[in-house]
């Protein structure tokens, strides 16, 4: 079997592929913080409860835990999930829109949390920033259908392959500095 992809990368996957590639470096080099832009460091301060299982003392609450699907190969943390309500919880420090990335990266956890013998009834992110519940949607098959496109996507990547990029999303990449698609899509432009 192939090895597990982390649960996070789904995210950072669907923003741009290159990102797993650049983010891969920096992993194996333990130098991740190299390339923290503000975001990810309050993002990382937000999850330091929960990684350290101290978010939440009741016992029907998972924080922090582990999970694995052996189905979709995938393994990742959950931040929050009530067992007695099956409501899980993806924790942000600020959304401005539930992109397809997050709610995958929901699904991902959802599928290992059944795959484990917990009931999973409602997803939603929390947005610490403005306290904001963003309800999303329990997943229909179309939705698996376009899930499951997306980990076979990321199995199949390689650096070297053609992607579509933009000058929004090069603009708010932790990677842009090192990225020659970035530096392509923004010959003579100024980024902000």
């Amino acid at each position: 079997m192939e090895p597990y992809l982390p649960i996070t990368q789904i995210n950072d996957f669907t923003f741009c592929p290159k990102s797993l590639y650049f983010g891969g470096i920096f992993r194996e080099n333990r130098a991740s913080e190299t390339f923290h832009a503000r975001p990810q460091t309050v993002g990382s301060a937000a999850h330091r409860r929960i990684d350290e299982g101290i978010h939440s003392t009741r016992a029907d609450v998972l924080s922090g835990v582990t999970v694995y699907s052996e189905r979709y190969g995938l393994v990742g943390k959950i931040d929050l999930f009530d067992v007695t309500s099956g409501v899980l919880t993806e924790r942000k420090h600020s959304v401005s829109a539930v992109y397809p990335g997050l709610r995958y990266q929901l699904y991902a956890q959802a599928f290992a949390l059944e795959e484990m013998g917990y009931a999973v009834n409602r997803l939603r992110i929390h947005a610490l920033k403005d306290n904001r519940l963003y309800e999303v949607p329990l997943p229909n098959a179309d939705d698996v259908a376009a899930f499951e496109a997306v980990l076979a996507a990321m199995r199949a990547y390689r650096p070297d392959d053609p992607i579509a990029v933009t000058a929004a999303k090069c603009r708010h990449c932790i990677y842009s500095p090192l990225c020659d698609l970035c530096e392509e899509e923004n010959e003579g432009a100024v980024l902000s």
